[in-house]
């Protein structure tokens, strides 16, 4: 393939390139990579790299020997799966989590490179290319669509930044990470502070329920609060905990006196709540907290005597 679009010399640098690229890449199935607190589209990207990894390995094996029979696909795809599985099973001993999800994007770059790596002119069965082409360009889409919704999703909240999230859009709703059995959220027009809807939040009885919001995506300096809207549907006060924590926290110790701690009584109706930026700077006992690299803000409820239900709208920096 290589060979029908450049020269010799182009050819040949571009296999040595993507050899160097290979070699570079390979440890990083093992060592680095997103944790918890990395950002969607950076785990989204690096599961991309599988496909990426693969499409190059093939392109550079059939520089030295072009897969023109289905045999020989049929033996790169099977080698591929037992390649892929063995570098899950090793993930797991070195502290890294396996994903079927992995071992399909492996796949996905090995036809890739394999189908789009050859001449249409050598191969044997061009019919069965041109077909096997189309799949694979069919196969790279949800893994492309995840990539690109993540980044859709990050240009949109840094845009609306001051405003933290308003949940409102799609990609605000995706800041959202909760435990489905101990919380129920959803979208609700019943009490809008901002926008047209608001987030409905069930906590439920005992234990721990509570829900947590990334907000990394704008510097917290020179702002003076930030400032949320919440609803109280009933005649009861309720008994809430609001949390802030930075990067250093997230990848820490996860320590209590590590980050912003905040007892909320939210009163019957609406409750205003401004916290100053100075405060949560000040908050962690032994450093300053880094308002550039704000992860997560929780809001949790423990051991509730019943279910209880509140409104949250409008996150936002003045």
């Amino acid at each position: 393939m290589l060979n029908a679009i450049l020269s010799p010399v182009a050819a040949r640098s571009v296999v040595v390139l993507c050899a160097v690229l290979l070699v570079l890449a390979a440890p990083l199935f093992f060592v680095g990579g997103p944790d918890w607190v990395s950002s969607t589209l950076l785990k989204n990207l690096w599961n991309f790299g599988h496909v990426v990894f693969f499409a190059l390995l093939l392109v550079v094996v059939q520089w030295f020997v072009p897969l023109t029979h289905w045999h020989q696909w049929l033996g790169v795809t099977l080698l591929a799966l037992l390649l892929g599985a063995t570098v899950e099973v090793v993930q797991h001993f070195v502290g890294r989590y396996a994903s079927w999800g992995d071992l399909f994007n492996n796949l996905v770059g090995v036809w890739l490179g394999l189908f789009w790596g050859q001449h249409l002119g050598a191969a044997r069965h061009p019919n069965r290319v041109r077909c096997a082409r189309v799949l694979s360009l069919l196969l790279i889409g949800p893994a492309l669509w995840l990539v690109l919704e993540a980044a859709w999703a990050e240009l949109s909240l840094r845009r609306a930044f001051p405003l933290v999230n308003s949940f409102e859009s799609r990609a605000e709703w995706q800041q959202l990470v909760f435990n489905p059995e101990r919380i129920g959220l959803q979208p609700s027009t019943t009490a809008v502070s901002h926008g047209e809807q608001s987030l409905q939040v069930d906590l439920m009885a005992g234990g721990y329920s509570g829900l947590r919001l990334r907000v990394c995506y704008g510097d917290w300096q020179g702002f003076n609060v930030v400032a949320m809207d919440l609803f109280n549907p009933e005649a009861d006060p309720m008994s809430l905990v609001l949390r802030l924590s930075d990067v250093i926290h997230d990848r820490g110790d996860n320590h209590y006196d590590d980050r912003f701690n905040r007892a909320l009584l939210l009163q019957p109706g609406w409750n205003r709540l401004r916290f100053a930026i100075a405060d949560i700077a000040r908050s962690p006992k032994q450093r300053s907290m880094q308002l550039d690299a704000l992860c997560n803000l929780g809001i949790f409820a423990a051991d509730l005597p019943r279910p209880r239900r509140f409104y949250l709208d409008n996150i936002r920096l003045e």
